[in-house]
């Protein structure tokens, strides 16, 4: 796609534009055949995070729509303004406008690049879960054919100033792949998950590739000190391993023969937290909470909002509610546990046999402790609206958010923002990003069922001061370390990053 004279001159003498880069867009097209089809709300952290950047700027943001492609190689690229789409919201989109460019992806790439490779192995490694990483060279081969497409899409409709902003491990060797179309391009990349140490990395055989197409960024950020420790001491080991004339899988150009100067630094995301604050003054959302309350009927509610994958620990969790609940019998019909799980993946084999896992559990709980009209455990398996979630969170005296493993986490973030009563009680997993920066929280370890169930009845009796005293803490952390900031560290780190070049 062509840019006319006129804008690049125009490019050429600011800043730029901001183009966002990811595995998928924050709108769904569905409908038939594409035809006559409405765009869903995507949901995740990522989106969360990002698109309020993108409203404020109005850049552009690059990824998949969610349609499968018959001859993906044929398309040409389109950017479609996020206010022209048709959505199935009840109220316009007003508070500003970006750009959406659709990467076109085929079913087969679908399976090998997303759910075999991205999901299938670098997912699970990357989270430590390395008995579940597959490694399969095919799967490996179509997964650097999307990212490849993803760049040319990319170089396409990127100016001299504009900056590409990479998002997570869906596309590592985009950087590559972007900085031979255009070796001038300012790229930098921001990983969402962990990093793991080089012992666990070294299962990966083209890791190599990878740092080589990291150190092809101008920064690359992450959201945990030890995961930027970790990835240090990767490229280092990476970096003696062409000193001494290692061999490098697969493609032979991936180190420029003058490497290029890559700056590393670590930036914990966070969320919008004037938003979700408003979110729970309003009057509809309060009027929800009691609500909620009501309907539960009991003393306390507990709450789990997860979208569904091994790496939150819900299985895990509920079979510390089950311990709790034979520990402490005098619970029965005064704690109500709301979980709410969030469908992702559901055609990968391991999140379906996830999903059947935590179904028959709940059934095993409900089945073996419920009396009368009350149930312990209330599943909805789905996703709710801003306002709903808000509540949710309101109505909460407990939130229970205990990764196995996890980046950052921004539920845990959620929660406390919405809590404008300054009441409530977090638990979160010690292995969950967030725990670096929460610390007024009850941390927990998601692997104990015995430290689950002690620290659950813990955060239910403590007291209100306690209660109060943390909450204040939390959501002077939050509220000083929202979203608006960890754009401008990263921005600031991308100036920092660029005047060293200079």
């Amino acid at each position: 796609m062509k840019k006319n004279t006129a804008e690049k001159s125009a490019r050429k003498k600011g800043r730029g534009n901001l183009i966002i880069v990811s595995n998928r867009l924050p709108y769904t097209r569905g409908g038939a055949n594409g035809e006559d089809f409405l765009w869903q709300k995507s949901t995740g952290g990522l989106i969360t995070a990002m698109e309020p950047i993108l409203l404020s700027r109005r850049g552009t943001w690059v990824g998949w729509d969610g349609m499968v492609d018959r001859s993906p190689d044929k398309a040409r690229p389109r950017i479609l303004d996020v206010k022209s789409i048709r959505t199935s919201e009840k109220k316009p989109r007003t508070e500003g406008s970006y750009g959406i460019l659709c990467v076109p992806v085929s079913e087969k790439e679908v399976k090998e690049y997303y759910d075999d490779f991205s999901t299938g192995t670098l997912w699970g490694l990357f989270h430590y879960f390395f008995e579940k990483c597959r490694v399969d060279s095919r799967a490996w081969k179509t997964y650097c054919s999307v990212n490849r497409r993803f760049a040319r899409y990319i170089s396409e409709i990127a100016g001299d100033e504009d900056v590409v902003w990479v998002q997570d491990f869906h596309l590592f060797m985009v950087p590559h792949y972007l900085r031979a179309l255009r070796p001038r391009q300012k790229i930098h990349f921001f990983l969402h998950i962990p990093f793991p140490h080089t012992d666990i990395l070294d299962i990966l055989p083209w890791q190599p590739e990878i740092l080589g197409s990291l150190l092809e960024c101008d920064t690359v950020g992450f959201h945990h000190e030890q995961y930027l420790r970790n990835f240090r001491e990767a490229v280092e080991k990476y970096r003696e391993g062409l000193k001494e004339g290692a061999v490098i899988t697969g493609e032979k150009d991936l180190t420029p023969e003058k490497p290029r100067k890559t700056f590393f630094y670590a930036n914990p995301i966070s969320i919008d937290f004037d938003l979700i604050d408003s979110t729970s003054r309003k009057a509809a959302v309060i009027e929800r909470r009691d609500e909620i309350r009501r309907q539960a009927g009991c003393e306390k509610i507990l709450l789990g909002v997860d979208r569904i994958d091994y790496s939150k620990g819900i299985a895990e969790r509920l079979e510390g509610i089950k311990l709790l609940l034979e520990s402490h019998p005098e619970l029965s019909e005064k704690i109500f546990y709301y979980q709410l799980v969030i469908p992702s993946r559901e055609n990968v084999k391991e999140y379906k046999a996830l999903k059947r896992k935590i179904d028959e559990l709940i059934g095993q709980i409900n089945g073996r402790f419920s009396t009368g009209l009350w149930a312990p455990v209330h599943y909805n398996y789905g996703t709710v609206d801003l306002n709903e979630l808000v509540a949710l969170y309101m109505a909460a005296d407990v939130a229970l958010v205990t990764p196995l493993r996890d980046g950052m986490n921004l539920v845990c973030k959620e929660f406390v923002a919405a809590r404008s009563d300054g009441d409530g009680v977090l638990v979160l997993s010690k292995f969950a990003g967030a725990i670096a920066e929460i610390k007024n929280c009850l941390p927990v370890n998601p692997y104990s069922v015995e430290d689950i169930a002690d620290v659950v009845y813990r955060a239910l009796n403590l007291p209100e001061e306690e209660r109060r005293l943390r909450m204040g803490r939390m959501r002077m952390n939050i509220k000083g370390n929202n979203i608006a900031g960890w754009l401008q560290k990263c921005l600031e780190y991308f100036d920092i990053a660029q005047r060293g070049k200079e």
